[in-house]
């Protein structure tokens, strides 16, 4: 049985107020982040939709409430070091390894004394205001090589995944259905979890980890981000595109995105990724606990 159990009571749903709020949070700690990794050299950028805000509304998408960071492979080495020297005085590191519980493969740099609950870290007694990062790992020029880490990581976050969706039965199904993704489990999804969780999460991370980093060329032609969205298969640029870095205007401040953030988007969104979704097609972000830490 798990120590934390929600309702649907629980669920929170931030109205414009407190997303601002939640909203400037968040930029607190990406200024002090983005600031300690230029004291100490580190390379990042912008991700995902925290490039589309950047682009499209010079900050947040309004109705957002995450920020996301990619890491060059080499740099998030270095973050590893440097980390409690450079930020451990108000933020702790949040990483696959140290966490195996929540079957994630993404870090997160997580706020003190604070709570963002949310599905994924639902039953983790670590789980303070966060921003995620994803790292740009180095992959193999020889498309033989480069095939073999791209499947193998795909089958390794399958596992991970199919895992994780057996440990979040155990929360309100209408947590998924506010945020218009409703459960629909397959008896054969079900069965593969199930499977799968007979070898400890840890193991699964290791395994994936150890893929995902399996190039070591850090000037190779090629890099992939195999925890983004869409995937090692979706996520595979030219270097010079994807790590080259430019300043880019953000809320009241800047922060660092692709030189090629433009077309980036366009492949990612579309060709009309300048305009705004319909209302109904935007993404909900809810919580179960939420506590703030001045």
């Amino acid at each position: 049985m798990s120590q934390y159990q929600f309702r649907k009571e629980d669920i929170i749903i931030l109205d414009d107020q407190q997303l601002q709020r939640y909203q400037a949070e968040l930029l607190k700690i990406g200024k002090d982040v983005a600031q300690a990794f230029e004291n100490y050299g580190i390379e990042y950028s912008l991700s995902g939709g925290s490039i589309l805000g950047a682009i499209r509304h010079q900050g947040f998408i309004p109705w957002d409430d995450d920020i996301d960071l990619n890491i060059p492979r080499a740099s998030y080495n270095k973050l590893l070091d440097i980390f409690d020297q450079a930020l451990g005085d108000k933020y702790y590191l949040q990483t696959p390894t140290m966490h195996p519980e929540l079957g994630l493969l993404v870090t997160q740099i997580r706020k003190k004394h604070t709570v963002a609950r949310r599905k994924y870290d639902w039953n983790s007694e670590d789980c303070g205001i966060s921003i995620d990062l994803y790292i740009i790992e180095n992959t193999f020029n020889n498309p033989v090589l480069r095939f073999i880490q791209k499947y193998v990581s795909l089958a390794l976050s399958f596992a991970l995944s199919s895992i994780r969706e057996i440990q979040m039965q155990e929360l309100p199904k209408e947590i998924f259905e506010l945020e218009g993704r409703p459960l629909n489990y397959s008896g054969l999804k079900l069965a593969v979890g199930r499977f799968f969780k007979l070898i400890p999460n840890r193991y699964w991370i290791k395994w994936a980890t150890k893929v995902n980093a399996w190039c070591r060329n850090n000037k190779s032609k090629y890099v992939a981000i195999p925890t983004g969205r869409k995937h090692f298969t979706g996520e595979i640029y030219l270097r010079e595109n994807m790590c080259v870095f430019k300043d880019q205007a953000f809320e009241d401040t800047s922060f660092k995105v692709p030189i090629w953030a433009e077309t980036y988007l366009r492949l990612f969104y579309g060709e009309n990724y300048l305009e705004l979704p319909p209302v109904n097609q935007r993404e909900k972000h809810l919580f179960l606990e939420l506590e703030y830490h001045d």
